[in-house]
């Protein structure tokens, strides 16, 4: 497959799927329940002190309302939330999922914010703080005099998150993102205004900086904030090129100000693939500083060095530091390469990372067409992503143990905006993102979820639910014959059979490609019915460091053991985190009773674990223990057990 390949739009895709159009509705109806005045509180209080506001004149612009509490929000990472709730909200305006009225609630929502910001942004006008919004604490009269001190500090290298810096580049980051995706999603020419003088604000900051600044700057998470300037760069060069006024006529100043973010140090280093590269560094650190590489190739195809930095990343932490889940790292870092099984704990999996590595295998696949980053993109949605919801509140996880016995510990509607907090509004509005890709002549259907995508002329419906059957059926219908194109239908790696391909009543033979079946536009002329069997069973899944230590997946989905709800307690966990405090078994040892070895067992697991009819329940056989594995997306309501260590 050639690489002329696109994501669909958002607004083209609706998923018919029922767990997932009720996770898209319990995210939206948790986002409109906050309160958007206390979103914006600080960028009211930042754009007040800039404008020479006394305390109670900034009390009056903040409508008398104060931040969300639980440090987060109230502390010096204040703001990140809302780029995140922009973003979603954009998403979510355009979500087919969505009736008329939900969408007009959440653009009035979405509208509202961004003329705060738009009245924030002109309070600078004029001032040494022109086209600044942020919307942290100002603790002391020293930040009420320089709203932008964090900034400041970080430049002289200091990051205490309590009393100096926490980050603020990576808070930047969320709220360029929030508002260039306001613009790019839902067409508001507003966020787009204020992005551009924010971009300004950012790129004079950088023009400033010295190399030794630059290198200290480089050393504190910033977030994707290559990757958010390069798109700000693009999307106004677009609209330069044109001719329309929208755009910022000195748009490569946004280009400049994303490559003084490329850390090229770090890319040529992790091409190296030196053992031990990534060990004990920051895996959200580090994840989008490469999403932003690969952004640079993306704009400028010459630059095909950084497709490869990305690439060369992206393989690393897939094949040393990812757990079955497709979620990867251990409090936050990433350990030495394929230490796993001794690295399973209470705190694995950061949500934030996973949202990460799936937005970078999804472009990474637009860009080389290699069907291997679909397979993970598919994969890790189905058992990381919704895995993350809790779906009875809709509140997501910060981390995902992989450590057995423990359960998933979620935030409150509004008392734990913590950095997955505001990735999970994203995730869940976007839920249609990554089934489809099109080129020019082809349309890719790159996951199988119960979904409509309306092409040009053309309308595709997809009926499927692997937890009641191993069938997929695809109907187009052609409006216009010219406009119907090839399909390819991406091969699931976890097969275990021979599939089966029919049109209409005819089994046929596609042509396979690189991973994908072919449909031609020849064998659908006005429409029809393709109707795949894609053959599922249990698949195990060991660890490099635990040879015996096994997972197990069911067709797409992983599979954890129901471990009841009597052991789920919580406890703080670093700057105001909770996690799960306690396991409920005392060991994760399982002593095989039915076959000589290990090997021989997971060689024939099927005898073993054994589905049970018409549900996705798999009891465990032949053992000292009796499990029930069920599928672990849904596991949120006790405590579960996804890895075990097996014996004779």
């Amino acid at each position: 497959m050639n690489n002329n390949l696109r994501p669909i739009s958002l607004a083209s895709c609706k998923v018919n799927d029922k767990y997932y159009d009720e996770a898209l509705h319990l995210e939206v109806k948790n986002m409109l329940a906050l309160n958007p005045d206390r979103l914006v509180a600080g960028f009211r209080e930042t754009a007040g002190a800039i404008a020479g506001m006394d305390e109670s004149s900034r009390n009056s612009f903040m409508k008398g309302n104060e931040r969300y509490g639980g440090v987060w929000e109230n502390g010096l990472i204040g703001g990140h939330t809302l780029g995140h709730y922009i973003k979603a909200l954009a998403q979510a305006q355009i979500n087919p999922g969505l009736d008329s009225k939900e969408k007009k609630t959440v653009k009035e929502r979405l509208d509202y914010i961004i003329d705060a910001l738009d009245e924030c942004q002109n309070k600078t006008t004029g001032t040494a703080y022109e086209g600044y919004i942020f919307g942290a604490t100002l603790p002391t009269q020293d930040y009420l005099d320089n709203p932008a001190l964090q900034f400041d500090y970080v430049e002289e290298g200091k990051s205490d998150p309590f009393k100096q810096a926490w980050v603020p580049w990576y808070t930047m980051h969320k709220i360029l993102s929030g508002l260039n995706a306001a613009y790019l999603y839902a067409s508001n020419e507003t966020a787009l205004k204020v992005a551009n003088r924010l971009g300004s604000w950012i790129a004079n900051r950088c023009e400033s900086w010295s190399d030794e600044v630059h290198e200290t700057v480089l050393s504190i998470e910033y977030g994707g904030m290559n990757d958010c300037l390069y798109e700000l760069y693009e999307m106004n060069k677009k609209l330069v090129d044109a001719g329309n006024d929208l755009g910022y006529k000195d748009y490569e100043i946004f280009k400049n100000a994303a490559h003084a973010f490329d850390e090229v140090k770090l890319f040529k280093k992790v091409s190296t693939n030196e053992k031990d590269l990534l060990n004990d560094t920051h895996a959200n650190t580090t994840i989008p500083k490469f999403i932003g590489a690969l952004a640079r190739y993306e704009v400028d195809d010459t630059a095909s060095e950084y497709l490869d930095y990305a690439k060369d990343f992206f393989d690393m932490v897939i094949s040393k530091h990812t757990y079955i889940t497709g979620g990867n790292s251990e409090n936050e870092h990433f350990g030495r390469d394929n230490i796993l099984n001794a690295e399973r704990t209470n705190t694995n999996n950061e949500t934030c990372n996973t949202y990460n590595m799936i937005k970078m295998a999804r472009r990474l696949f637009a860009v080389t067409g290699d069907k291997k980053y679909l397979d993970y993109s598919a994969h890790t949605l189905i058992n990381a992503i919704m895995a993350s919801q809790n779906h009875a509140t809709g509140f997501t996880t910060y981390f995902q143990p992989m450590g057995t016995g423990f359960h998933k510990v979620f935030n409150t509607l509004d008392g734990n905006f913590w950095c997955c907090t505001g990735t999970g509004y994203e995730n869940f509005t976007k839920l249609q993102d990554g089934i489809y890709f099109k080129g020019d002549d082809k349309l890719v259907v790159a996951m199988y979820v119960a979904s409509i995508y309306k092409g040009d002329g053309y309308t595709l419906t997809q009926e499927c639910d692997f937890t009641k059957s191993d069938k997929v059926k695809i109907r187009v219908d052609v409006v216009n014959k010219d406009s119907n194109v090839d399909l390819y239908l991406r091969i699931p790696h976890w097969l275990q059979g021979n599939p089966q391909v029919m049109v209409g009543s005819s089994i046929i033979e596609p042509k396979e490609e690189n991973g994908f079946y072919i449909i031609s536009k020849e064998l659908i002329p006005a429409g029809g019915d393709i109707t795949i069997t894609w053959p599922m069973g249990i698949s195990c899944h060991s660890l490099a460091d635990g040879k015996d230590t096994y997972a197990f997946c069911y067709g797409p989905y992983v599979l954890s053991a129901r471990l009841g709800d009597k052991h789920m307690k919580i406890k703080p966990h670093g700057i105001d985190v909770v996690v799960a405090a306690e396991k409920s078994v005392a060991s994760d040892d399982i002593v095989i009773t039915s076959e000589s070895s290990v090997d021989e067992f997971m060689k024939n697991i099927s005898k073993h674990l054994i589905k049970q009819d018409d549900q996705m329940e798999f009891e465990l056989t032949g053992t000292n223990k009796k499990l029930i594995f069920t599928t672990h997306y849904n596991q949120y309501k006790e405590s579960y057990g996804i890895y075990w260590n097996y014996s004779v």
